[in-house]
């Protein structure tokens, strides 16, 4: 496939203007603009956020800056509980069994590691988000609990959701050296994430 042909840039250009206009007043996106599914989840927005992030870095875009500004601000301000975790949604469309997500966890750290540096208060998450995935998600054997329910834990480790999406997003936290001395996460935690020799 050749890549370099103008009207890929073309379809390309349509499809960021058709997301930059998609942004609502308040920064967020909807999961659809249908009608139908107007509701706000985490990973996909951070979907959005990435996606907008790598264009600009690689193309320098005014409207992508000022997009991703407003959407980190409604991001950090509705997706996020008490305690600097993430939440699913900023309102649940429906009645859920669960308060948490490992897919959310995956999405912000790789989030908060792209764009480490430019927002302070992404900066504050991602220690916080580590620090939890680590010492609470973390299980004896390596893996990684699915949810967190509203009563105990979705145990069931499952490839897609999101045992891979969890190791590619520590995997870039520690390939951007962020690990020491700028993310402080807990002692025995940041062990954990330390390289080991053979």
């Amino acid at each position: 496939i050749e890549l370099s042909q103008p009207r890929y840039l073309e379809f390309a250009k349509r499809n960021l203007n058709f997301v930059l206009n998609s942004q609502n007043a308040d920064g967020s996106w909807y999961y659809s603009t249908d009608g139908e599914r107007d509701f706000i989840d985490h990973f996909h927005t951070c979907f959005v956020l990435k996606a907008l992030t790598k264009i600009n870095e690689l193309k320098g875009c005014n409207q992508c800056r000022n997009a991703i500004e407003r959407g980190i601000r409604y991001y950090v301000k509705n997706l996020f509980d008490v305690n600097g975790l993430p939440v699913p949604f900023s309102k649940p469309p429906r009645l859920t069994v669960y308060r948490q997500e490992l897919y959310d966890y995956a999405e912000c750290i790789n989030l908060c590691v792209l764009l480490y540096g430019r927002f302070p208060e992404l900066d504050r998450i991602l220690p916080t988000v580590i620090t939890d995935l680590l010492e609470q998600w973390q299980k004896p054997d390596g893996g990684f609990r699915a949810r967190k329910l509203v009563a105990g834990w979705d145990n069931v480790p499952m490839h897609r959701w999101a045992q891979s999406q969890v190791f590619r997003s520590l995997c870039f936290f520690l390939s951007r050296n962020l690990s020491k001395p700028q993310v402080p996460i807990a002692h025995h935690s940041h062990q954990a994430l330390e390289p080991t020799t053979a």
